[in-house]
């Protein structure tokens, strides 16, 4: 792989860089979320399951999935749908953040923090409901929201570690 003159990999290939901090990101954002969901009470369980299947991010993949197969898929198919759909999330995001943050450099501020917030209104409260994948923002529980929103500034601190690492810092 080139790397540009100071040795970075973003001199010439930011877009692979942003897409592999998507996909590392992406993965700590799955630990946050086994983590993070411990702190949610069993009653706030009952309350968001009572108003959607799970977090659109769990049930994304599979949806998709059945609707470009046009029938319901088998258990272990709706496992592969959400490793893919976590893999295309974290390329799409990736490169969505990575090019946000070189046109606006203080959205990695902070951590990416500047960014992390609006990621989640945008997914959780806008995208997801768009696309029938979860109901608003109004209609979740508290705890599984701010769970959510954990994830997402965990997925958004360890791009922006990714993006500090691999290329030019801010």
């Amino acid at each position: 792989m080139a790397t540009g003159s100071d040795g970075s990999m973003t001199q010439r290939h930011p877009v692979l860089v942003a897409m592999a901090a998507g996909l590392i990101a992406g993965a700590a954002a799955n630990a946050s979320d086994r983590l993070l969901d411990r702190l949610v009470s069993e009653r706030q369980k009952r309350r968001d399951r009572r108003v959607r299947e799970a977090p659109a991010h769990q049930v994304a993949g599979p949806r998709f999935a059945e609707r470009i197969a046009g029938r319901r898929l088998k258990r272990e198919e709706k496992e592969r749908a959400k490793a893919v759909f976590g893999v295309l999330y974290g390329l799409g995001w990736g490169a969505i953040h990575g090019g946000l943050r070189r046109r606006f450099p203080a959205l990695s501020s902070w951590g990416g923090l500047p960014f992390a917030i609006p990621f989640f209104f945008a997914c959780d409260g806008v995208i997801a409901p768009a696309l029938g994948m979860s109901p608003g923002l109004n209609r979740i529980p508290w705890q599984p929201s701010v769970k959510e929103m954990g994830n997402h500034i965990t997925w958004t601190v360890v791009a922006e570690l990714v993006h500090r690492l691999l290329g030019k810092g801010r």
